[in-house]
């Protein structure tokens, strides 16, 4: 008869080891080597064994709690090879959960292959004499046994303690990780933050894709056309992935979600998260002449037969209220690169009317000097709004 020290990769992987290592008791290790005729030589050998996992489990603990800080706040991981979160964590603690199976293994009861059968194979759990629950001749304590096996008892007792605090953090994270796939709010913000963190702003991603077709017009058609409601795969994918597919997908999921509202390529980057608003903008554009925004004669604008150059702070206050800079997290600093730098360079494609617009180095220097006088970034995108409603009146 053989034992078998396999753990199954899932769950009820976890499940068999972490009831085993709970029910550890002093008085069962006691009975355990007496049942199983243990001499000093072999306790001493076993508490070597107990040691070498110990210092092991020390240092897997440790990496499997930094593993879980971050782990359920991110949709997509490094080095995701696609496994279960279980297997995945068996991986993580592999040597623990090995050195475990093989200290429940020193207590199973000798057996003789040649009377037992060579190719009969049973599971450790079921036979380790640390498991069971039968007492036969334990009338006194720990402290009637050598020094040696007190230290033994102590020892494993530890081991036993901390493989149960790290399998409780295993067990609790696959918990944790089933909650969010039933919470399609929490998610969402999930899948949005990590879409941000690994895009790094829309500089990155036009320096990533902009000068590559990601994408065929015959794959985005046909995206467009079947493109499925968020709630119906965010769940299904949730740790399924690494981060480099999460950066493309992310990435045509706003392209996407963008072409609904009739945004095009970096429209959709620009305004990934309102994709409506940014519509309201794209189609402002086109009407800017007609706004009535003040503006300067210029030997540059009549050369080109234009009427002038718009004034470089009412591009400064364009550039605020169409919504693509935002504040640091602290809630303090304006974060307005590489946004808005390229939502001017979209201006500077898109408008075609009869005013030069002025070059992104003016305007930078007129929201400097805003800054400066402690204009706010909403005041700022409020200026320029009063265009647009003095625009409604006179219509």
């Amino acid at each position: 008869m053989l034992y078998s020290t396999i753990v199954q990769r899932d769950q009820t992987g976890f499940d068999m080891i972490y009831d085993a290592a709970h029910e550890f008791e002093e008085i069962n290790a006691m009975e355990a080597i007496t049942s199983c005729k243990f001499d000093m030589k072999k306790v001493e050998k076993t508490l070597c064994l107990v040691r070498e996992y110990q210092n092991r489990l020390n240092i897997e603990s440790m990496d499997l709690v930094d593993f879980s800080e971050n782990f359920i706040e991110q949709y997509a991981t490094d080095h995701n090879e696609c496994f279960r979160l279980a297997e995945r964590l068996i991986r993580r603690i592999g040597t623990t959960i090995t050195g475990s199976m093989k200290i429940f293994r020193k207590f199973c009861p000798v057996v003789r292959r040649k009377r037992c059968g060579a190719g009969n194979v049973v599971p450790t759990l079921d036979y380790s004499r640390l498991t069971f629950r039968k007492y036969y001749g334990q009338f006194f304590g720990a402290e009637t046994y050598e020094k040696l096996v007190q230290t033994l008892f102590h020892e494993m007792a530890t081991f036993f303690y901390h493989l149960v605090t790290t399998l409780k953090v295993c067990k609790d994270m696959i918990r944790q990780e089933e909650e969010v796939k039933g919470d399609f709010e929490r998610l969402k913000k999930i899948f949005e933050k990590s879409c941000d963190e690994v895009l790094h702003g829309v500089r990155e991603v036009f320096d990533t894709f902009g000068q590559v077709k990601l994408i065929s017009d015959e794959e985005l058609a046909e995206r467009r056309k079947n493109a499925r409601p968020l709630k119906d795969w965010l769940a299904k994918d949730y740790h399924a992935h690494d981060k480099q597919w999460l950066k493309r997908e992310s990435f045509l999921y706003r392209l996407v979600s963008g072409c609904q509202y009739g945004l095009d390529e970096k429209a959709s980057v620009l305004w990934a998260k309102n994709p409506e608003w940014g519509r309201q903008v794209c189609d402002l554009i086109p009407k800017l002449d007609s706004l009535n925004i003040p503006f300067k004669h210029s030997k540059k604008a009549e050369a080109q037969g234009k009427k002038g150059t718009f004034d470089a702070r009412e591009m400064a206050y364009l550039v605020k209220w169409s919504g693509v800079s935002s504040m640091s997290d602290d809630g303090k600093k304006v974060i307005d690169e590489p946004n808005e730098k390229q939502f001017y360079l979209y201006l500077q494609n898109h408008y075609k009317g009869e005013y030069l617009l002025p070059t992104w180095q003016a305007v930078c220097r007129e929201r400097s000097f805003c800054y400066r006088q402690k204009i706010s970034m909403q005041e700022m995108a409020n200026n320029f709004s009063l265009y647009l409603s003095k625009h409604v009146d006179a219509a």
